[in-house]
């Protein structure tokens, strides 16, 4: 991965030196045997009831107040945020996807250099199989809007392997301009009868 570069915009963003972002989020990945549940920054990642959009479109504006618990983090707009992810989780390696952006792995698993000049560009990086080792992206946020980051291997994110980063949630609803119609969403499904609001998906009984 580390040969590979691209051929337009090659700068990293930031300074280029290993702590030039303005925000540095170094996470802690870990597996809890007894649970068989993954979990990052020690939170197991748990779907929230109402997605975290909608939290802030209804008004929702700090990782304080966004579901799940710990589960969410908050960057400010026009920022440059790096992540730094280890590597060496069991059932790894572990492809980590962040959806919004397309960031630059500064630093990639099994390279102990930093490459600021023109590291590769993606949207997916494994974070390898070496104890010890780290994998650092960088990204601009330009973006306004919940974004998730979590292993691409679908039974672990099931499991818990995500975090949300909430990219200016003030700037949110403006950026997504909802449309009339969302405002009729709660009154529509408030007005639907209990055995609709209750059926189960997979139940030959409910209806659509």
């Amino acid at each position: 991965e580390a040969d590979l570069h691209p051929l337009l915009n090659p700068f990293a963003p930031g300074r280029p030196v290993p702590d030039g972002a303005d925000v540095t989020f170094n996470l802690t990945l870990g597996f809890n045997q007894t649970a068989f549940r993954f979990n990052i920054n020690n939170n197991t990642f748990v779907p929230p009831t109402v997605p975290v959009l909608l939290q802030i479109l209804s008004g929702a504006r700090t990782a304080q107040d966004l579901l799940p618990k710990g589960g969410v983090l908050t960057v400010e707009r026009n920022k440059t945020v790096q992540i730094n992810m280890p590597g060496g989780l069991i059932g790894g390696p572990h492809p980590f996807h962040l959806h919004g952006h397309t960031f630059s792995v500064v630093r990639s698993a099994g390279s102990p250099q930093f490459n600021f000049l023109n590291p590769v560009q993606r949207d997916v990086v494994s974070l390898g199989d070496t104890q010890g080792d780290s994998v650092s992206i960088r990204f601009r946020t330009d973006n306004p809007g919940p974004w998730i980051l979590h292993c691409h291997i679908d039974f672990h994110l099931d499991e818990g392997l995500a975090i949300v980063f909430a990219e200016a949630p003030e700037q949110t609803p403006a950026a997504n301009s909802p449309p009339s119609e969302w405002e009729q969403l709660c009154p529509n499904w408030d007005a639907l009868p209990d055995s609709v609001k209750q059926a189960q998906v997979g139940n030959s009984t409910s209806s659509t």
